[in-house]
């Protein structure tokens, strides 16, 4: 059974400046990406980044993401 996991993006409002849940995740399953979309060479404003699961089948369910998290943000389920 794959894990599933939910960032609230509310909650985590400056991932940049955090990424705990990505430097702790011994399978790299969190990726940093925008939601701005692709703009190539143009400087993305900080509140457009966000984190998301992107690698679910690498998951190992270790639950260092959501603990590790300060704002609470990350959800896993299985």
């Amino acid at each position: 059974m794959l894990a599933t996991i939910t960032v609230n993006d509310e909650k985590c409002n400056d991932p940049l400046s955090c990424r705990k849940c990505l430097l702790v995740c011994p399978t790299y399953v969190l990726g940093l990406g925008t939601s701005a979309g692709a703009h190539k060479f143009k400087e993305i404003e900080p509140e457009h980044f966000i984190v998301r699961g992107v690698r679910f089948d690498k998951c190992t369910g270790c639950m260092k993401c959501a603990e590790v998290c300060p704002k609470n943000a990350v959800q896993v389920s299985f």
